[in-house]
């Protein structure tokens, strides 16, 4: 067997290779094509001139907006023209790729599931990873709290110069989104919708029934001897009919299906020189790969402005979402659709579903829990937020911002007396039902001043007061023992077990920003920021943080010296340092606890409380990050060619853990702030128009991220003296490395027979069990040998195409993961199938037997699992894909305008057409057991009044 770390280096190293050949061939062919002579002409207006630079891009920031040459903080613009081509309900899912530094994973492949999102790296232990996502100046608790057809532009804050005015909450980024709003003019209507079908794609095989019965025949000849035993003692009755007939059981042909998927957009823009508003409706309905799974959301918005007069003017923002989602018990269909034995029968004689279809109990058949368990889930979500500008004189600004935003979820979950574990519970179904809600105001006082000392001398102020509070409550009844299906989930009352499960919390978090802000003929700038917070769930005495951040910027290109350097129409450099604050733990953690027991006083039970097991820490505080962030802007050819680099260091200290004590004190824990961690990456995005004509257009884009985090320090403690801090190996936590870890053995192949077992580091080994590296050399196999893989990607990027040909546009995104290990339970636990047993189906491998010695995978023993086989589950999970591909048309608008139409463009989109990857699963981002992520195809239109 090859050694995986070895063979994960030389991709690594391969994959690098190869993109630095990439970016080098793009960047000659690009310069080459910038530079080719084409006819042109000086567009002027009636002044003669204002017309030969396009209209700057704005960048929305911290509590304003910026002209892009403006920007010295590390914010990226994401066009919401792109996050839509990809077809899809989840934001997230739209963002990948789209922005270096930001990398998103698959969270579900089940309808209306949503993705991570990770900006620049993990920093956290126990803290919370996940960015802020604020929509219209208001924080939101989703991403897909928003409708993506809403979305009028999205930036990412990724520096601490960028994130620190938004303080608490920012230290692993910012996502801000803003809606669109009415425009003056007449009445503008756009409607935008597509329908199409979902499938899977499959990296992996699983035993044929002819390959079955071999493994399990190889299985039971293991443990007689090596001497093959009569199939008759081997297989049931079911079984032999089976494989007798030749007739075998195709369970993923069963078990899934081609999924649907709908989504439609309505809305509506007008306004004038008082008073304008857009309004919004959103439709998804999708229909999973998983039969039963389906989801539906309906979004509804309305944005207005009301200008009082020249000076005051008001508006509200509302939004709500409702949605529906049935998931049945999907992660069991689908590991029991690769597990369960091709062997025996899906029915009875009477057309019900068997049971055991192989008539050994542990296969059960996979499509009996398709109807009789059900999993159904509503969320409801709506925004309030209003505001009132003041400007009474120029430069000044005063805006008064309130938000009221809730959310409430509702889940009923049941399993029939039927079902598999009701069958296995003598007949008794059992459930869960749960009610939640969240509520969270937020009112925000907001000033901001600009203006100029000689012309050349441009000032910004912004201060801001803000308060928010978040109120949550939760009930859950779990029932046990239901003797009846008569009222299905409602009829909980009527099982012999109920155990509710009641909480209740309230957060709040007061802040005070300032920011100062300098240029020089925007050439030099300065900023200094600063925000102090106060957060409710801190220990009495560390309430209050301060988080101070300053940047710097040069645009080098306006300098004199640059003119004569036609080629280089933007150049600037970009340095920031700052600290954000973490305060993503639940509330009370720095308290004590109290658990609930019973006593018996007088011969009857009453409840009373006991102190509990963790110790209170009045000096809890906040888990602070502090990142310097340096960055290059490079603009060539007229911004033919556009690039930016960066490279930004974090630290993040005052970890929030929970620190485990000497029980003899009374107590097992204590949440702590503890240890240091280290995050530091590179990112690099290259833009160019190759080819940029009348009638035909071709765009390239290609970004690389790079981020390795590790871990400096956690409890400062050393046991043995040595002067070298301790690790956490029970946590799998070591100084020095990311921080999250594989820790185990190593495995280098298979013993052969003939091989010198009995001087080997494994003398009881047998021919045919893994054999394990010895690291140290000691001839012993212990924990000195375990090995230490991180799981950490080692770099990740995207190519983007974009061609125009007169109406014809064709785009497409490949995106790739390299260098990242996952574990794969799949091919080596035992309910997965992947011991080799011959008792469960599963991933196919070449195992060894003495005539096919070759294999990769232990000799199949029907007795036990082999031994050391848990450190096989290690692969390479790297992978490029194509996320998307769109084709479209778009009418001449003077055809279309002959039909009252004012747009109108066909397109045909596809995502996650196909992966390419040595990672044994539907994707490399989840195991084989997860719901499979889909592959899409839609057909839609876009069009408007």
């Amino acid at each position: 067997m090859k050694n995986i770390n070895e063979c994960i280096v030389r991709k690594k190293r391969s994959s690098e290779i190869k993109l630095i050949l990439l970016l080098s061939v793009f960047l000659f062919s690009a310069e080459g094509a910038a530079q080719e002579k084409n006819n042109s002409g000086k567009v002027t207006d009636s002044t003669g001139s204002a017309g030969e630079k396009e209209i700057e891009q704005v960048v929305i920031v911290g509590y304003g907006s910026k002209k892009k040459s403006d920007v010295i903080s590390s914010v990226v613009k994401v066009k919401a023209e792109d996050l839509v081509k990809v077809a899809t309900s989840d934001i997230g899912e739209m963002l990948r790729g789209k922005a270096a530094g930001v990398q998103v994973t698959l969270a579900n492949g089940a309808p209306g599931s949503s993705s991570n999102i990770q900006i620049r790296g993990q920093r956290s232990i126990s803290g919370g990873n996940n960015p802020i996502v604020i929509v219209d100046g208001v924080r939101v608790g989703s991403i897909n709290d928003v409708n993506a057809n809403d979305i009028e532009s999205m930036e990412v804050l990724k520096d601490a110069a960028a994130q620190s005015i938004y303080g608490a909450r920012a230290s692993n980024g910012v996502i801000l989104i803003t809606t669109k709003r009415g425009k003056d003019g007449k009445a503008r209507v756009n409607y935008t919708g597509f329908s199409g079908f979902q499938t899977i794609n499959r990296n992996f095989d699983i035993y044929s029934g002819d390959e079955f019965v071999q493994l399990k025949r190889e299985a039971f000849r293991t443990n007689n001897g090596g001497v093959y035993r009569p199939d008759s003692e081997i297989f049931s009755a079911l079984e032999l009919e089976s494989l007798q007939s030749g007739r075998y059981i195709d369970w993923e042909k069963l078990v899934l299906r081609t999924g649907e998927t709908q989504n439609h957009a309505l809305n509506i823009s007008s306004g004038n020189d008082k008073f304008s508003i857009f309004s919004s409706l959103n439709y998804i309905n999708t229909k999973g790969v998983i039969p039963n799974s389906d989801y539906n959301k309906t979004g509804v918005r309305i944005n207005v402005d009301q200008k009082i007069n020249d000076w005051i003017k008001i508006g509200f923002n509302t939004s709500f979402q409702f949605s529906e989602a049935n998931n049945p018990n999907s992660s069991g269909v689908i590991l029991n659709s690769i597990t369960t034995s091709p062997l025996g029968k899906v029915y009875n004689d009477d057309g019900s579903l068997r049971l055991l279809p192989g008539g050994f109990a542990e296969n059960k058949n996979p499509l009996i829990d398709l109807s009789e368990t059900t999993n159904f889930v509503q969320n409801r979500n709506d925004i309030l937020n209003m505001f009132l500008d003041f400007t009474p004189f120029k430069g000044f600004k005063y805006r008064l911002n309130a938000s009221r935003r809730s959310w409430n979820y509702k889940r009923k979950s049941y399993s029939t007396t039927k079902s598999i574990s009701g069958l296995a519970n003598n007949g008794l179904g059992s459930g869960s039902i749960q009610f939640q809600d969240e509520t969270e105001w937020q009112i925000e006082n907001i000033f901001t001043y600009n203006f100029n000392l000689a012309e050349k001398n441009h000032f910004g102020a912004t201060v801001v007061q803000s308060i928010s509070q978040t109120r949550n409550n939760s009930f859950e009844n779990a029932s046990q023992n239901i003797p009846n299906d008569i009222l299905g989930i409602n009829g909980l009352e009527s099982a012999l077990i109920n155990t509710p499960t009641i909480s209740e919390y309230k957060r709040g978090i007061v802040s005070a920003v300032g920011r100062m802000e300098y240029d020089y003929d925007n050439k030099y700038y300065f900023t200094i920021a600063g925000r102090m917070d106060g957060s409710t769930v801190f220990g009495k005495n560390n309430k209050w943080a301060f988080f101070p951040s300053a940047n710097v910027g040069w645009n080098v290109h306006r300098e004199n010296f640059m003119q004569n350097l036609k080629q280089i129409n933007n150049l600037k450099l970009r340095f920031s340092y700052g600290s954000v604050g973490n305060e993503a733990i639940s509330p009370g953690l720095s308290q004590s606890i109290a658990n609930q027991s019973n006593y018996v006083i007088g011969g009857v039970q009453v409840s009373g409380y006991i102190p509990g097991p963790t110790l209170p820490n009045p000096n809890l505080k906040w888990e602070t990050s502090t990142t310097f962030n340096s960055a290059v802007d490079l603009g060539l050819f007229r911004d033919r060619i556009t690039a930016t680099v960066e490279y930004y260091i974090t630290r993040t200290k005052d970890l929030l853990v929970q620190e485990q004590l000497d029980q003899s004190s009374g107590y097992t824990n204590r949440w702590s702030n503890l240890g240091e961690v280290e995050n530091k990456g590179f990112e690099a995005t290259i833009n160019a128009d190759v080819i940029k004509k009348k009638d035909f257009k071709f765009k390239l884009g290609l970004s690389y991220t790079r981020n390795r985090n590790k871990i400096i320090s956690l409890y400062g403690r050393d046991a043995n003296g040595d002067g070298i801090e301790d690790d956490d190996v029970l946590n799998r936590r070591f100084i020095g490395q990311a921080i999250n870890v594989y820790y185990q053995y190593q495995p280098i192949g298979i013993f052969q027979q003939g091989e010198d077992i009995a001087n080997s580091a494994q003398p009881l080994a047998l021919p045919g069990d893994i054999k394990i590296r010895d690291v140290n050399g000691d001839g012993v196999i212990n924990d000195k040998d375990r090995v230490i893989t991180s799981q950490a990607p080692d770099w990740y990027g995207t190519v983007s195409l974009g061609l125009e040909y007169k109406g014809w546009d064709l785009s497409a995104d490949f995106y790739t993961v390299q260098g990242v290990t996952k574990d794969n339970p799949f091919l080596y636990g035992y309910t997965q199938g992947g011991s080799l047993r011959g008792i469960k189906n599963g991933i196919k491998q070449d195992y060894w037997t003495p005539e096919n010695p070759g294999g990769n995978f232990p000799r199949p023993s029907e007795g036990n699992d082999p031994s050391n086989i848990y450190n096989l589950g290690l692969q390479d999970a790297s992978y490029v894909r194509l996320q998307n591909i769109t084709f479209g048309y778009s009418f001449p608008k003077d055809q279309v305008s002959k039909i009252g139409l004012s747009n109108l463009r066909i397109f045909l989109t596809g995502s996650n057409l196909f992966t390419i990857t040595d990672y044994q699963s539907y994707s490399p981002e989840k195991t084989p057991g997860d719901y499979p992520e889909a592959v899409t195809v839609v057909a839609g239109v876009r069009l408007g009044f």
